[in-house]
Parts: structure tokens; sequence; C-alpha cells
């Protein structure tokens, strides 16, 4: 009765390295019913029947292991680990939407008079890499940005 304790222990321990939760879970309690079931049918009287005692002692062991089990292999890390992944992806897919701009160049020259009163300008031309949604079923790409400042006339 030893040897076959020992190699529902083992198996049952070989069953609960699964790699889900559920898994785990009904690896648990399947050992659990097994290790019941092989202690109440090593601790019965002699005057019982051990089977009826393997039934009993492996349901009330079961289910304390499926408990128990629940308890322990809960999903709730998982799924703040997937929300922590998900709010990563986002801030990612919004860098890459609403990236930095990189400063190309950035020279002074004329301007048009109409919109500066000094007639000269500093400009600033920008690399950008960003989608834009136009409407449902458009969206386009802008990969350059002018900046124009006004100089006084003394600069």
């Amino acid at each position: 009765m030893k040897s076959s304790l020992i190699v529902l222990l083992s198996f049952s321990v070989f069953l609960s390295a699964c790699a889900t939760n559920q898994k785990s879970r009904l690896a648990a309690t399947a050992a659990g019913v097994g290790v019941g079931a092989v202690v109440g049918a090593s601790t019965a009287p002699s005057d019982e029947r051990p089977e009826l005692h393997a039934l009993y002692w492996g349901g009330i062991i079961g289910v304390i292991t499926a408990v128990a089990a629940n308890y322990y292999f809960n999903d709730e890390k998982d799924l703040e680990v997937m929300k922590l992944e998900n709010e990563k992806m986002k801030a990612q897919l919004d860098f890459f939407q609403n990236g930095p701009a990189t400063l190309l160049k950035d020279t002074t020259g004329k301007a048009d008079k109409k919109y500066f009163q000094s007639g000269k300008a500093r400009i600033k031309l920008y690399k950008i890499d960003q989608w834009v949604d136009e409407g449902p079923n458009k969206k386009y790409h802008r990969d350059q940005m002018l900046e124009i400042l006004p100089l006084e006339k003394s600069e």
C-alpha cells in the first residue's frame, strides 16, 4: 500500500506542474481526490469496506483541495499583468502615432510683411511621424512640420 501511495504522490506532484491556473486547479483537485482515496482506503477499519472509505476521504480531501487551489491559483495576478501590458502597449501606440518632432533645419530668412512686421522670421523645419484620422475610413500621414517665428528688427 505504501508503494501505491508514493506513486500517487509523485503523480500528483507531476500533475501540479501545469502551465495555466485552470489546469493547476484541476490537477490539485485530482491530486487531492487521489491522495484522499489512498488515505481512506489504507486507514479503513478491517471490519468495513475500504472502497467506501476511499470514496469518503477522496471526496472530502478533494473538495478541501479544490477550495484551497481556487484561492491559491487565482487569476488576479495574471489580469493585473495583462492590464499593465495593455497600458504599456497603448502608450507605445500613442508614442508612435503622436511621436516627438526632430528638428531638421533652423534658419532665419525673409518673411511676408503681411504676417510679420519686421519682415524677418526664424524658420524651423521638423521631421514628424504622425497618422491623423479624418473620418471613419480615412487616415493621412504627416511627415514634416514648419514653424515660423517672427524676429524683431534688431535680430
